[in-house]
């Protein structure tokens, strides 16, 4: 085990409860690969490594959909079998929220900041792409505008086409003749 996971140092009083109970956290203070601190809990896995266990809100274990309470807002685009469900911060088909996944669509409600409203999830779902939709934030704190396509069950941008920009006049220099 390393004394550093993402870019955080393991107290041992941490390392302590992680291997005797096999979890410990939420811990704060772990950095992404692009640099974002982020809190989860570690975990021993299968093969005894540590790992990531983000809960059944994160990336890490199944949601559990409740028919009762989650509305279905069609049918999977990617395992086409499944109904894609909304979530508390997701639109999950049912066939990825059980145990063994058989099917990977996933679609955050929020992405880069901008909400993804449950029209243009659907859209997404039936015709493989979005309305242009404004107001997504870049890694540098940039807004722009993208479309939301679907790329082999995987979520991506595609980008508006940009006009030409008109040229600007370039200032001549004026060479001295001797």
């Amino acid at each position: 085990m390393w004394k550093t996971m993402a870019s955080r140092q393991f107290e041992p009083e941490e390392v302590r409860e992680l291997l005797t109970k096999e979890r410990v956290g939420p811990l704060q203070g772990f950095r992404s690969k692009m640099g974002r601190p982020f809190e989860a809990a570690v975990k021993l896995g299968e093969d005894k490594k540590p790992e990531f266990d983000f809960g059944a809100d994160g990336n890490g274990a199944p949601q559990k959909i409740d028919t009762s309470r989650h509305e279905s807002i069609g049918l999977c685009p990617v395992c086409k079998e499944g109904q894609v469900y909304d979530l508390e911060n997701a639109y999950v088909c049912e066939r990825a929220a059980t145990a063994p996944r058989k099917c990977t669509f996933r679609v955050s409600k929020t992405i880069l900041q901008r909400p993804i409203p449950k029209e243009q999830a659907q859209k997404l779902m039936s015709t493989g792409k979005t309305d242009l939709l404004p107001r997504f934030i870049s890694k540098r704190g940039r807004p722009f505008s993208a479309y939301l396509k679907l790329d082999d069950g995987k979520v991506g941008f595609e980008f508006a086409e940009k006009s030409p920009r008109a040229a600007k006049p370039r200032a001549r220099k004026s060479v001295a003749k001797t």
